[in-house]
């Protein structure tokens, strides 16, 4: 099949630090090329791809020039253009939209049959935009599939990492983890307070947008260098040195976030996860077999206590049975047939 992935711009794909969906567009890329397809990836000139690469920007806004572009978003709208435009001329059999709204508002015009992967949450305000696209759509999670629209839904798929990559460790170097966004949704704080409230050190890792600057600066006055560190993004090896190192990923998030890679790579490591019992968490922690789902800061501080019950192989072991790149491209292959094979053009 001849498939175009149109990832966002906003960041190279692989990423080199923070970007889930570009490091899921960049595996599934490679392993549809592994499997015979014929790909064309649309993403920054600056991403690595073993498919066909197109790009309308040199670099991703994060990783040079055209980060200090004053409107990114009109780099990341001009990229799905390209994507269309192939497609108008006949040169794809499905487009893959990973690039969100900007995707699906062209797509209302294709030809081609397209498929929008729903990295992001829905939004209300877009709501004319669903009402005029016509083809088809997946989130990554059972519990973000129920706030998108139903029709054009095909199932829910979890996404996959490369587990082998992942360095596991059976033993761990005693400190507590927070891997993620440094905002306020992302929980940041709560797993600080949760680690002081148990008495065990905790690292914090993560990017700050300009918009949580202020989040951040207040989490920088709690660091104290030993019990609370904070070290910034990380970029990929050294992310997995970090999830293979703790005893426990914290990840108390306050928003209905879509997936959470950061769950899944933790526990390819060999790495129990305490998530909040919010979104995704309850499809991605088995509660007392690779982690504990917690309501608040009190049951997580009661759970980091119970760590020692949980099996860092057993975390190993499931995320290779559940969380491998080959299951999640399966899943999008059995996807793209149906969306081929039948033309809804609501």
């Amino acid at each position: 099949m001849r498939i175009a992935q149109l990832a966002p711009t906003y960041e190279r794909v692989p990423p080199g630090g923070y970007g889930g969906t570009e490091l899921v567009v960049h595996l599934l890329t490679e392993d549809l090329v592994r499997r015979g397809h014929v790909v064309t990836l649309f993403a920054s000139g600056d991403s690595r791809t073993s498919a066909a690469l197109a790009s309308v920007t040199p670099a991703a806004h994060r990783y040079g020039g055209a980060s200090r572009l004053r409107h990114p978003e009109h780099v990341h709208l001009a990229n799905a253009q390209a994507c269309f435009r192939a497609a108008a001329d006949g040169a794809f059999d499905l487009v893959h939209n990973h690039a969100g709204i900007e995707g699906m508002v062209l797509a209302a015009w294709s030809a081609t049959p397209v498929l929008t992967t729903n990295h992001g949450a829905y939004e209300p305000a877009t709501a004319p935009v669903w009402e005029a696209y016509p083809w088809w759509h997946n989130s990554v999670s059972a519990a973000s599939a129920t706030t998108f629209p139903v029709r054009g839904a095909l199932p829910p798929i979890h996404h996959g990492i490369a587990v082998a990559d992942h360095p596991f460790r059976a033993d761990s170097d005693g400190y507590l983890l927070f891997l993620g966004r440094l905002s306020p949704e992302k929980g940041a704080a709560e797993a600080v307070e949760a680690a002081r409230r148990a008495d065990r050190p905790i690292l914090v890792v993560g990017k700050t947008d300009p918009a949580d600057e202020e989040y951040a600066a207040r989490l920088r006055e709690q660091a104290d260098g030993d019990r609370v560190r904070l070290i910034g993004e990380a970029g990929e090896h050294g992310k997995r040195g970090l999830l293979a190192g703790a005893d426990a990923m914290l990840f108390p998030i306050s928003w209905e976030e879509p997936f959470g890679l950061v769950v899944i790579e933790a526990l390819a490591s060999g790495t129990p996860v305490i998530g909040f019992r919010r979104a995704s968490v309850p499809e991605l922690i088995d509660d007392g077999e690779t982690g504990f789902i917690v309501d608040d800061v009190d049951g997580m501080v009661r759970a980091i206590d119970r760590l020692p019950a949980i099996s860092r192989r057993h975390c190993r072991e499931v995320a290779e049975r559940r969380f491998t790149v080959e299951r999640m491209a399966d899943a999008y292959d059995a996807h793209y047939e149906a969306a081929v094979s039948d033309r809804p053009r609501w």
